[in-house]
C-alpha cells in the first residue's frame, strides 16, 4: 500500500463524514489521472447518466479542458467512484463506494500489491483467466467484462471513413505501408525504445512510420522520435485508429501489444530478458503470436517478412485473444456498464 493511504486515511475519512451529514458530498464521479483515462471510459459512459470528471491535479484539469472535458480537482468526497487503475488510496475513507477497471488491456506487469485492488468493491479485468490469475494473488474483487478501450475497433463506431480521415489528417502516403512502434516504460528494463528511437529517418523513407510510448518515457526519446522527418509521433491521442491503420506493429512488452493482437495485425517484437517486471506466461504469449527479432538491425527484413506473410501467426493471436479477453463482441462496455449499475443504481439509463 503507498504511504499516502495511510497518510490521508483518518484526515479525509473525517471530512468525508462532516461533508456526508450536512449533506455537501458529490454522489458518483469519475476519476481522471490523465486524459487516456477519459478516453478508456468513454465507451462505457455512453451506457449511464454522465459523471461528473475529477482530476489528479491541475496539470490534467487543464488538459482534459484542451479535450472538451470539464473536471474538478482533488480533493474530493463522492459516495462513490470510479476509476481507470486502483489508486483507492486517493479516496480512503470505507464509506465510499469505488470501482477500478485497467487503463492496459490484461496485465503484461505483474499484479500490484494485493491490497491495493481489494479496497476496491470491483475491478473489471479483461477476461476471466485473467480473473483467476488475480485471485491465486490474492485478488479478491476481479469481474471479468473484456476491455471496453477496443469496442469502438468492433461496434462500428471506427468506420471506412473514420480511417480515411485519419490517414488524410497524418497526410500519409498512400503508396507507402504503415508501420507503428510502441515501447514500455524505458525504466522498466522490459523497453526496447533505445534500439530504435534513433534510427527512424530510413525507414521513414519507405514507410508511414507512426510512434506512440509509454507516458513516462525519457524526453531524450521523444525528442528524438520528434525531430526525425516524416515520423508521426502520436502522443497522448487514442490510438486506436492508428492501430487499425497499420500493417505491421513493433514492440517489446507494452500492452499496446494486447491491442494489436486483438486487431490481428502482424506484429514484430525485440526479444527482452525476464525481469521482476516480466509476467512468465505474457511474455510467452509475446514470443508466439509475434516474430522476434534482437537487434534493429534484423527489422528491416522482419518488416517484410510480416507484409509478405500477415497471416503467419493468425492462430497465435487467436488463441492469445482467447486467454486476454474472452470476447471481442463491441460490448464490454455495455457489461461494464452492467456491473456499474449494479453498485450504482442511480446511474441507470431512464
Amino acid at each position: 500500500m503507498v504511504p499516502a493511504y495511510y497518510l490521508l486515511k483518518l484526515p479525509y475519512t473525517l471530512a468525508w463524514h462532516i461533508k456526508h451529514r450536512l449533506g455537501k458530498t458529490e454522489d458518483v464521479v469519475l476519476y481522471c489521472a490523465n486524459t487516456l483515462d477519459y478516453q478508456i471510459f468513454s465507451p462505457i459512459q455512453k451506457y449511464l447518466k454522465p459523471l461528473p470528471v475529477v482530476a489528479k491535479n491541475r496539470k490534467v484539469q487543464q488538459e482534459l479542458v484542451s479535450i472538451g472535458v470539464t473536471a474538478s480537482r482533488l480533493p474530493s468526497f463522492p459516495e462513490g467512484v470510479i476509476m481507470c487503475r486502483q489508486a483507492a488510496y486517493r479516496f480512503p475513507a470505507t464509506s465510499i463506494k469505488k470501482i477500478g477497471l485497467r487503463h492496459g488491456a490484461y496485465h503484461f506487469k505483474p499484479f500490484a500489491n494485493p491490497d491495493s485492488y481489494n479496497l476496491l468493491d470491483r475491478f473489471f479485468m479483461t477476461s476471466s483467466t485473467e480473473v483467476k490469475q488475480a485471485e491465486n494473488a490474492g485478488i479478491h474483487c476481479g469481474v471479468a467484462i473484456g476491455y471496453p478501450k477496443l469496442d469502438p475497433a468492433f461496434d462500428g463506431s471506427i468506420d471506412a471513413n473514420t480511417l480515411a480521415v485519419t490517414r488524410q489528417n497524418l497526410k500519409l502516403d498512400a503508396n507507402k505501408k504503415t508501420i507503428l512502434f510502441t515501447a514500455t516504460w524505458d525504466k522498466s528494463g522490459l523497453s526496447a525504445i533505445s534500439q530504435w528511437a534513433h534510427k527512424l529517418t530510413p525507414l521513414a523513407q519507405r514507410y508511414n512510420v507512426l510512434v506512440t510510448v509509454h507516458p513516462w518515457t525519457a524526453t531524450e526519446h521523444i525528442d528524438n522520435i520528434r525531430n526525425t522527418p516524416g515520423v508521426h509521433y502520436l502522443g497522448s491521442h487514442d490510438i486506436l485508429p492508428h492501430i487499425m491503420i497499420a500493417d505491421v506493429c513493433i514492440g517489446d512488452a507494452s500492452s499496446i501489444l494486447a491491442e494489436c493482437c486483438a486487431l490481428d495485425k502482424p506484429m514484430i517484437t525485440f526479444k527482452m530478458p525476464e525481469g521482476k517486471r516480466t509476467v512468465p506466461h505474457v511474455h510467452k504469449m509475446i514470443r508466439n503470436f509475434s516474430l522476434q527479432i534482437e537487434h534493429v538491425n534484423a527489422l528491416d527484413e522482419a518488416i517484410q517478412q510480416c507484409l509478405a506473410t500477415p497471416d503467419a501467426k493468425q492462430s497465435q493471436r487467436a488463441e492469445a485473444n482467447h486467454i486476454m479477453f474472452d470476447q471481442l463482441d463491441g460490448l464490454a462496455g455495455k457489461r461494464a456498464a452492467d456491473e456499474i449499475i449494479t453498485l450504482f443504481p442511480q446511474l441507470k439509463l431512464n
